[in-house]
């Protein structure tokens, strides 16, 4: 007949303990009676289930958990932050773990300090803290040491203990900070994490015998962290997959030493930001250019218009492009030509943009000030190019919009300007105040303009005389005259 489990002795409890059964093991560490010896050995015991059977144990002695908290498996771990025994200092050894998991269990078991919080902060930001707070933290969770081993404060003898610390993100810090000797980098070059084969690849001889592999990896990482050195030599480029990550691809059209095969492969990649960085490139050939020039993106074109070798050829032909962007791009280009302007003002919706350019040949800027267009109008009247013949047509225009860009106008002539002083829409005499060559005689004369807005802008400007600033200074609208008096101040 077997025994009762309440009437197990000590003596029972750890033959239990040491049975090759994993139920049994599991089964001693619940029994209420298993000695604190017993409890501590199962704490090591090679069986997962055990461990975490151990931590979920109701009344678990303190020395167990704390056992427990360190424990290789992150299920372990969790167990120990959500068991209510678990007291601050082994709250602060899981608030610190090296898992996420483990973490946000402790946290929502128990609500972090404050001061512990900010503490782990500023040693996150590398600011200065109090040597006994690094040392603190540099015995709890994997997240602490790891922030505690990238500290611009932590000792080197600390680092030489990171070194061997059981967290393969701990130990990455630690001989990153202390520098990898070759031996090291050539380890990191065939470990299995890319962010391992990625640290040799920056940091390996290029005619190392590890190199080969590096250069044959597909990870998106290691080929980024051999592409930015500086230093890349251009015989190696044959060597990169024909097909890398697109965040590789990106990095590669940016290579101005590219070899012909992968620069071939990106004129046709699928992903547009490539082809614009390769529209970007110092020296592309005719043959090139031509393959751009054909793309179906206009955010391709638009890079090749911004180069200053861009054909006229181009231009001429994207002056009438559907894309509004691309046409603006043209017209920008310091080597459009009249003939070009000529040509796209065939084309109605480049009217404001031809009008307003100074390289439009005359008999354009004739038509243009004849438009029905508004806009148009008003884009000749602010064209430097402007004849005077057109601009008193345009001063005389039925719209104040026209008018006030006539007087706006650097190549607007003086007996234009004395005209539009006298303009019924004060918007355009205001305009005119706001020219900085505006003459003094229409300053006095403005200065008892009917609108009180356009006698600010005379108290306002930097050319008016004290004699004038004295007369505004006794002005009816309140911002006139305060305006006046704080000239006339100096303020």
């Amino acid at each position: 007949m077997k025994r009762r489990t309440a009437e197990l002795s000590a003596e029972d409890l750890q033959a239990l303990a040491r049975s090759p059964s994993e139920s049994l093991r599991i089964k001693a560490g619940l029994h209420p009676r298993t000695p604190l010896a017993t409890l501590l050995s199962l704490a090591t015991d090679q069986a997962i289930n055990v461990r975490r059977a151990l931590a979920r144990r109701t009344g678990a002695p303190r020395e167990v958990l704390a056992q427990l908290a360190r424990d290789a498996s992150r299920a372990v771990r969790c167990a120990v932050a959500a068991h209510p025994g678990c007291d601050e200092p082994l709250r602060r050894l899981l608030w610190t773990d090296g898992d996420g998991n483990v973490r946000a269990i402790a946290r929502h078991a128990a609500a972090i300090p404050r001061h512990f919080g900010e503490d782990l902060a500023r040693i996150s930001r590398n600011e200065p803290v109090a040597a006994s707070v690094l040392a603190e933290f540099a015995e709890l969770g994997g997240q602490a040491r790891r922030a505690v081993a990238s500290h611009r404060e932590c000792p080197r003898d600390w680092l030489e203990r990171f070194r061997h610390d059981a967290d393969a993100a701990v130990r990455l810090v630690a001989e990153t900070r202390m520098g990898l000797s070759l031996d090291t980098l050539r380890a990191f070059a065939q470990h299995r994490l890319a962010s391992y084969r990625a640290i040799a690849a920056a940091s390996l001889p290029w005619d190392d015998a590890r190199m080969p592999e590096l250069l044959a990896d597909r990870n998106e990482r290691v080929l980024l962290a051999l592409l930015r050195r500086p230093d890349f030599p251009a015989a190696f480029y044959p060597q990169i997959t024909d097909s890398p990550p697109p965040a590789v691809r990106l990095l590669l059209a940016t290579h101005e030493a590219l070899d012909a095969a992968h620069l071939q492969g990106l004129l046709r990649d699928p992903l547009s930001g490539v082809r614009r960085r390769l529209a970007r490139r110092r020296a592309l050939s005719a043959e090139q250019f031509e393959v751009l020039a054909s793309d179906d993106d206009t955010w391709v074109k638009l890079e090749l218009v911004k180069r200053p070798d861009c054909p006229e050829a181009c231009l001429r032909q994207w002056s009438r492009a559907s894309s509004e962007l691309l046409r603006r791009a043209v017209f920008a280009h310091p080597g459009v030509t009249p003939d070009i302007l000529v040509t796209a003002s065939a084309l109605r919706d480049n009217h404001c943009e031809i009008g307003k350019h100074p390289l439009t040949p005359e008999h354009i800027l004739v038509q243009l000030a004849d438009s029905a267009d508004l806009f148009v109008r008003g884009a000749v009247a602010q064209n430097p190019s402007t004849t005077e013949r057109m601009l008193s047509q345009l001063a005389r225009d039925p719209d104040s919009y026209v008018r006030l860009l006539v007087g706006r106008n650097e190549a607007c002539p003086l007996s234009l300007l004395l005209d539009l002083e006298h303009d019924p829409d004060f918007v355009v005499r205001r305009h005119i105040v706001w020219r900085a060559d505006c003459p003094l005689d229409t300053l006095e004369r403005r200065a008892t303009d009917e609108n009180a807005h356009v006698r600010y802008a005379v108290a306002d400007h930097p050319r008016a005389t004290a004699a004038v600033l004295s007369v505004l200074a006794r002005d009816g609208a309140m911002f006139v005259s305060s305006r006046a008096k704080e000239r006339l101040s100096g303020s």
